[in-house]
Order: C-alpha cells, then sequence, then structure tokens
C-alpha cells in the first residue's frame, strides 16, 4: 500500500470522528455514566436535539445522579432501574408517563411539576418515608420492598394501584384515594383494627396479613 493511500485512509476516519464529534448532542447531565448512556441512545436513535428525546432506558449504568434530567422537556419514559440512585429529585417534566427507579440505594425522593406522570416505581429501594402531593394522572405507584415507616399523600385523585407490602408501616391513610380499587399491604406491621378498616372497604381489594391466607 502507498504512502499516500495510507494518508487517504487516516484523513477519512479522522473525518468520521470529527463528523461524530460534531453531532454529538450537548447533554445537561452532570453524572459520567448517564451522560454517556443517553449519549449512546441519541446516537443509535438518531436525535439531534433533547426535544426529540422521549424515551431514556438506563439499566445497569452505575449512575449516581440524575441531576439535568429536569432539561428533557419531551420526554415520556425515564427508566434508571438497579444504578446507584441515593436522592433523587425530578420536576418540571411535563410530559412523562412512566419513571422507574427500582433497585436503587435511594433513601429520599422528591417530585413536582408532573401532570402526565402515570407509572412510578420505586421498590427495592433504601426508603424509610415517603410523601407525594400533587401528581394527577398518578394511577399506579409500587413502593414494596423498602423500609417505609410512614407514607402520607395529598391530592392523588387518580391511583388505583398501590403496591406497598414488606415495609415497616403501622398506618396508612385508606380513605382519601378516591379512585383506588387494589391495594397490597403485606408484610408490615399493621394492627388488626386496621385490617378491619379494609376490609369494611367496598370496591377495593386489600392484601394484608389479617387475610394472607385467603390469597395463597
Amino acid at each position: 500500500m502507498t504512502n499516500i493511500a495510507v494518508n487517504n485512509i487516516i484523513f477519512c476516519g479522522a473525518l468520521l470522528i470529527s463528523s461524530a464529534s460534531a453531532n454529538a448532542l450537548d447533554l445537561p447531565l452532570t453524572d459520567v455514566n448517564f451522560k454517556q448512556c443517553v449519549q449512546e441512545l441519541a446516537q443509535k436513535k438518531n436525535w439531534q436535539t433533547l426535544a426529540e428525546i422521549t424515551s431514556i432506558e438506563c439499566h445497569s449504568k452505575n449512575i449516581l445522579s440524575l441531576a439535568g434530567i429536569e432539561q428533557f422537556s419531551g420526554l415520556q419514559k425515564l427508566s434508571v432501574y438497579n444504578n446507584q440512585l441515593t436522592q433523587v429529585d425530578i420536576n418540571r417534566l411535563p410530559n412523562v408517563r412512566h419513571i422507574n427507579l427500582a433497585k436503587n440505594k435511594i433513601t429520599q425522593v422528591t417530585f413536582s411539576e408532573l401532570p402526565a406522570l402515570k407509572e412510578l416505581y420505586i421498590f427495592g429501594n433504601k426508603m424509610t418515608a415517603l410523601n407525594l402531593t400533587g401528581l394527577p394522572a398518578l394511577t399506579l405507584l409500587k413502593i414494596n420492598d423498602n423500609q417505609i415507616a410512614q407514607f402520607t399523600y395529598k391530592d392523588l385523585p387518580a391511583l388505583e394501584k398501590i403496591y406497598m407490602f414488606n415495609n415497616v408501616m403501622e398506618h396508612v391513610d385508606i380513605y382519601h384515594l378516591p379512585a383506588m380499587k387494589y391495594m397490597d399491604a403485606r408484610q408490615n406491621p399493621m394492627p388488626d383494627p386496621l385490617y378491619e378498616e379494609m376490609d369494611k372497604l367496598t370496591g377495593v381489594t386489600f392484601l394484608h396479613d389479617g387475610n394472607a391466607e385467603d390469597w395463597q
């Protein structure tokens, strides 16, 4: 192979690398692993702008932070299952419908201005308390397999199904969830009088330790 041919190959390779770099999205993410994962998705999907990104799935990437996620205004699905997150603050995502934060090390979460959110998965973390407020479209919540002692909520008018088994809750308010159809509260140290209150509610299926034998 002549020197001219070799030089041409090197030149073409440099052009390709330069072109790829030029087309790379400038992502507003601070976590290196999260940024790399989204960058790879962008290249695969040929996304050119942040507004085009509607779905992010980054599982098992050792992600420590979601800082900057609020800049993805077109995002509809966020799934960061099995990472290293400890605190999560997600807000101002008007189109997001699905958030999966399961199997991390989360102790604290904050959600706000998520008017379209329908499904929220936070199971398998290390939370001891959870407060959810102002999620008008939320229909499904999975918070099982944590260490939650206190679960409080306000303005969850559409919530239909809650999975909260295997926590340490002694009490849960069952009277201010107008759309609720199903609650799995097994493996919590709840008192018998609460189980009796659950059993009196019509139109709702409750699973709890007081009726566990009925579900085996």
